[in-house]
């Protein structure tokens, strides 16, 4: 399937998966609001009515922050720990939210009543996302494989632009060569996040459970179709950076001098998180479009058995 076709897909499905964008956005707001609970408490058992915390809230000064480093350094532990295990939370609910979300979509695509589907999420998307959270977890162990070579071919590709800028470069060429490390740390990152996007996708489709296998393959896939796929995931990214923008102005325009406009702020940033998780979903949605008509594992015969033996329990 084309690129632009697969890529309407997904915008198309995103918007009409209004329960699934609330199941990501109550997820997201829940531990948002743990991260935010959790840094206001310790700031504020640490600096209480101070100096420091007068200071900090006027108008950011290194000195308040070198004290604060200095005399808090408990605080600080505290929130570093915390952070660590707030990552470690939010990958393993990511992995699970995979799940539910390939799974419907998957459903979806090979039902000949998708329509029945959205009348039955809850019990769909949950089961899909207790059915693949093994596999899912299990290729976010293998991934670290595919990270790590990533981390190395970067290394070997920043020491060679050393060698060739020269230890004496100029500004100018030290400046360009900075943004050209990070153009190639940029696609390496997406790259890896497309191939495991890809991934997931096969193992949902499939429902394999063969997830080393699946990686491989799903590697073999994207670099034998390299500039397809980068086509419909940077038009994906894309289509983010502008709803990016555009909230982001809307934000700027909002003044935040009284209770209403911090509400009306507030509010904007929820609908831009509610716009990340209906770019998850297009996301999705657009690659498994694009994955299956290719590889034809859809299977022709029977959605009714997919869907009865994906809602067992």
């Amino acid at each position: 399937m084309s690129v632009l076709k697969s890529y309407r897909q997904g915008i198309k499905e995103a918007a009409s998966q209004p329960k699934m964008i609330f199941v990501l956005w109550l997820a997201n707001f829940i531990l948002g609001s743990i991260i935010f609970y959790l840094f206001y408490g310790a700031f504020s058992r640490a600096l209480g009515n101070s100096a420091v915390a007068e200071g900090l809230l006027r108008k950011f000064d290194f000195n308040f922050l070198v004290e604060f480093l200095t005399y808090h350094q408990e605080s600080i532990a505290t929130i570093f720990s915390s952070v660590f295990v707030l990552i470690l939370i939010d990958f393993l609910v990511s992995t699970f939210l995979f799940g539910g979300i390939l799974f419907t979509l998957t459903l979806r695509l090979k039902s000949s009543d998708p329509e029945s589907e959205k009348r039955r999420f809850a019990p769909i998307f949950f089961q899909g996302a207790g059915k693949f959270f093994g596999r899912f977890f299990r290729l976010l162990v293998y991934s670290l494989l595919l990270w790590i070579s990533s981390l190395i071919l970067y290394l070997l590709l920043n020491l060679f632009i050393n060698i060739f800028a020269g230890l004496d470069a100029g500004e100018l060429v030290f400046f360009y060569s900075l943004w050209f490390r990070l153009a190639i740390a940029l696609f390496i990152f997406f790259l890896v996040r497309m191939i495991l996007d890809y991934t997931r996708i096969k193992i949902a489709v499939e429902d394999s459970p063969k997830v080393f296998r699946s990686l491989l393959e799903m590697i073999k896939f994207v670099f034998k179709k390299l500039g397809k796929t980068l086509a419909l995931y940077y038009l994906l990214l894309l289509t983010g950076v502008v709803f990016f923008a555009i909230f982001w102005a809307l934000k700027l325009t909002i003044p935040q001098e009284s209770f209403m406009t911090i509400v009306i702020a507030f509010l904007v940033g929820q609908l831009f998180i509610a716009s990340q998780a209906w770019l998850r979903i297009a996301f999705q949605q657009a690659q498994l479009v694009f994955y299956s008509p290719v590889h034809q594992e859809l299977p022709e015969s029977s959605p009714q058995e997919y869907k009865n033996e994906g809602l067992q329990s």
